[in-house]
């Protein structure tokens, strides 16, 4: 399974959130349509139709179009900062119940700080991927997983590696 199908699973934990986030996005996105429709009737209908009864109600318009996309974009920041905060809570949660269980075996092969530094820029890259569109160089590679063999030795838990072609 790829890393960011991973990460998806815990947004499944959260659909309210998701899906309000997604809403709010929409909604301000729809208002960018309003100005250019209110900007052409308040030229074409209220200045060269000659009817200037239309200015107020047409610029009241704009302004609540205006105001409706910014309070919508504001909550889809403010959903989206606090689903994103649960999403990576739980991940952390999940990955240091994980650590926890491995045998100290494991741990004698490597330095505690090596682990903890990179449990946390995994985590990070992780969290950084659904904005990424393209990683920059030495950053977030959703291509190339990185595996910490489980105490079974059989299964894996796979992350975002935040240096490419970096080994364990």
């Amino acid at each position: 399974m790829s890393p960011i199908l991973r990460v998806f699973r815990y947004t499944r934990r959260y659909p309210w959130l998701a899906a309000s986030t997604i809403g709010f996005a929409v909604v301000a996105t729809l208002m960018v349509i309003v100005f250019p429709g209110v900007t052409q009737r308040i030229i074409d209908d209220a200045i060269r139709g000659n009817r200037p009864e239309l200015i107020v109600p047409l610029t009241a318009c704009a302004v609540i179009a205006f105001l409706v996309q910014n309070l919508a974009n504001g909550l889809r920041i403010v959903l989206n900062n606090t689903f994103e905060q649960k999403v990576i809570f739980d991940l952390r949660s999940d990955l240091y119940d994980h650590i926890q269980r491995l045998p100290l075996s494991w741990f004698d092969q490597r330095a505690t700080g090596d682990i903890m530094t990179r449990v946390l820029e995994d985590v990070t890259a992780v969290e950084r991927v659904p904005e990424a569109s393209e990683p920059a160089p030495g950053t977030v590679n959703p291509q190339a997983p990185r595996c910490f063999p489980s105490a079974s030795g059989v299964r894996y838990f796979c992350f975002c590696a935040s240096l490419p072609n970096r080994k364990m």
